[in-house]
């Protein structure tokens, strides 16, 4: 098939986002046999404007969409995050080429509404949503002719490249990569966790408790030397929700530390991740598994294969092109029954 995919594609980030969903995606697809033409869409707006500002190129942006399906005839448009695309674009689009889908997906939490308005204004010519929030929040995504459906955070071997397992020393014990900024919340949390675990094992904390964030290939390099990590979101109590930080920590092979999320077990065990309760339990934990060592590489190992094995690009974008396309599905996908169809 030929598949137009819009996202973001961070062009101006020059590598530093060499983890991004979009790229994975559209690899995904190409491993799947398929042809991807990347349309960046604030690339394209920034370039169509006189001032560069994607500020005055939102009209142009809209109409090189149009022209390059036009241009291109796809199978399947896809939208990733995409807020500039409009919804009468989409209507267009649809009315003129009839037989092409349309999907988006969203990674982004879909508790955080104000986000997601353009993503609502858009559904009346999406076939199918897809979103790594699952639950109540995904099921306010159907509507009349729209499919909201599930899907993991992906990963890619050619990019989360690191077994920390198979390492026989690291650099660091325990480590956190996240912001804190705007949550005192979770910057005391943060607090805790350093000042508790720092009197057993080297910690370093990225990109919060006043240090800077580390990205490109320094971040994947930073976890494939560091043995355990924390995986925590904004929220924690929102069902099959994880920001992909999960999937670059256990797809590089370090012991990741999960908070109890609903429903999260279907796609990893407890023998795949330790799962806390609290801090006190969290820090407990990280003490233990740091003195048992080989307790927490046959995890850690555990972990990343199944990530791996399942949640590949490849396998994720298979999934969305046989649901986007009313096909039986060629595998057993865990997810598969986190599919929401509109009430008849």
């Amino acid at each position: 098939m030929r598949i137009l995919h819009v996202a973001n594609f961070n062009t101006h980030k020059y590598g530093a986002d060499l983890h991004a969903t979009d790229r994975k995606i559209s690899a995904g697809f190409i491993q799947n046999g398929h042809f991807v033409y990347d349309f960046s869409y604030r690339d394209v707006c920034r370039n169509e404007s006189i001032f560069k500002t994607t500020k005055f190129g939102t009209a142009k942006v809209n109409k090189k969409l149009i022209q390059t399906c036009e241009n291109l005839r796809p199978h399947l448009l896809l939208l990733g995050h995409s807020e500039l695309i409009e919804p009468q674009t989409l209507e267009q689009i649809k009315t003129s080429f009839p037989e092409m889908k349309i999907g988006l997906w969203y990674v982004d939490a879909l508790f955080h509404k104000e986000k997601t308005l353009h993503v609502l204004k858009r559904l009346p010519s999406i076939d199918v949503v897809f979103a790594t929030t699952g639950g109540n929040y995904l099921r306010e995504y159907t509507q009349s002719n729209t499919i909201a459906a599930f899907i993991p955070n992906i990963v890619d071997p050619a990019v989360e490249t690191g077994k920390a397992f198979d390492n026989s020393k690291y650099d660091h014990d325990f480590i956190f990569c996240g912001r804190d900024s705007n949550d005192q919340e979770r910057q005391s949390f943060m607090e805790k966790l350093q000042q508790e675990t720092t009197k057993h094992l080297r910690c370093t904390f990225k990109g919060c408790l006043g240090n800077s964030p580390i990205t490109g290939y320094k971040y994947i390099d930073f976890l494939s030397r560091s043995k355990m990590a924390l995986n925590i979101s904004r929220r924690n109590d929102v069902t099959l929700y994880s920001s992909d930080r999960l999937i670059q920590l256990v797809g590089n092979g370090l012991l990741t530390f999960c908070p109890k999320i609903p429903d999260m077990s279907r796609l990893f065990s407890d023998d795949e991740l330790v799962y806390y309760d609290n801090a006190e339990d969290l820090i407990h934990k990280i003490i233990y598994y740091h003195k048992n060592g080989e307790e927490a590489r046959i995890i850690a190992q555990k972990g990343w294969q199944r990530a791996h094995r399942c949640y590949t690009g490849e396998r994720i974008t298979r999934f969305m092109l046989e649901l986007l396309f009313e096909d039986h599905f060629s595998d057993n996908y865990e997810w598969k029954d986190v599919i929401f169809h509109p009430s008849p």
